[in-house]
């Protein structure tokens, strides 16, 4: 094995999906990156998947497995991968997802070339997706990554974006999945992700990231297959109160941008809409422009005038 080949960590989380973690784990092990280990984290699965990792261990010697003895949730197992991880790199795939067979390596070059341009930055990279449901694809669901081309987001401007929906002019705006995600081992250590969100890990990480200055890259291809699944956590209005618990979490940098209220009123009216309530996003997003308007009105305006 050449001595330039870095060591990448696939991380894969694994709970309750005996139906389709053996597809994720074959999309890791196909991966053409010629150095990797692969570092399964069980969330105390209650079905056989765990017995179906184990079966597939035994016929590649990459695979490693970690349990857990309580369910802890989705951002603590990434920390668990994170602990136990060797790579230079870790990407993360999610048990039910397919990835393209050359996605760490094409993942690797984007980073490899702008670290050598920003070598004290940290930085996340991403790429697109293709989303399937009930095995059928749906192309006016391709997800578009964010940073897939230059000049790619940066700093403050990223947690803006995040955090109140201000899309800073002249760069390219998307997703932060972490089942898209790779990232210097290092960084990960750094910042790593808060067990509280065990929905919106993703995103409270990308808010730390940047307000540290952060980079947010990505590859202009699609290189997951995101297979759509309804789950407990996107139930209800479980999507709405994590969106207000990272509004909250990082409410002094709201407060001090003044635009803290209008932020929740803008998750409420985000909240809304997804539900099909237009006059309740509606109602939502006037009140947030009034208490707001010097921000979030200005920023409205901009979007619908070009």
């Amino acid at each position: 094995m050449p001595e330039n080949v870095p060591l990448i960590t696939i991380g894969i989380t694994c709970f309750n999906a005996e139906d389709t973690i053996a597809r994720a784990l074959e999309s890791a092990g196909k991966q053409n990156w010629s150095n990797l280990e692969i570092i399964v984290v069980d969330d105390h699965s209650k079905d056989g998947s765990i017995q179906i990792i184990k079966e597939i261990q035994k016929k590649d010697n990459r695979i490693r497995l970690f349990c857990h003895e309580q369910n802890k949730g989705y951002p603590s197992a990434l920390n668990t991968i994170v602990q136990h991880a060797k790579g230079e790199y870790i990407a993360f795939f999610d048990d039910d997802d397919d990835n393209e067979t050359d996605r760490l390596s094409k993942q690797h070059k984007r980073l490899s070339l702008f670290q050598e341009e920003h070598p004290d930055d940290p930085v996340l990279c991403y790429a697109h997706r293709r989303v399937f449901v009930d095995g059928e694809e749906k192309p006016d669901a391709f997800v578009n990554a964010i940073g897939a081309k230059t000049p790619e987001p940066h700093g403050s401007m990223v947690a803006d974006f995040i955090l109140w929906h201000k899309k800073a002019k002249g760069y390219v705006w998307g997703e932060f999945g972490s089942g898209t995600m790779m990232a210097p081992k290092k960084v990960l250590q750094e910042f790593g992700f808060d067990p509280n969100f065990r929905r919106s890990a993703e995103w409270d990480l990308a808010v730390r990231v940047a307000l540290q200055d952060g980079c947010f890259i990505a590859v202009d291809e699609p290189l997951v297959i995101q297979h759509k699944t309804q789950t407990s956590d996107k139930a209800g209005r479980k999507p709405l109160d994590y969106a207000l618990m990272l509004r909250k979490k990082h409410r002094k940098y709201l407060q001090k941008n003044h635009v803290y209220l209008g932020a929740i009123l803008q998750a409420y009216s985000r909240f809304y809409y997804f539900r099909g309530k237009p006059w309740k996003s509606r109602l939502c997003l006037a009140l947030a422009c009034l208490l707001s308007p010097t921000k979030i009105m200005a920023d409205e305006i901009a979007k619908r005038t070009g």
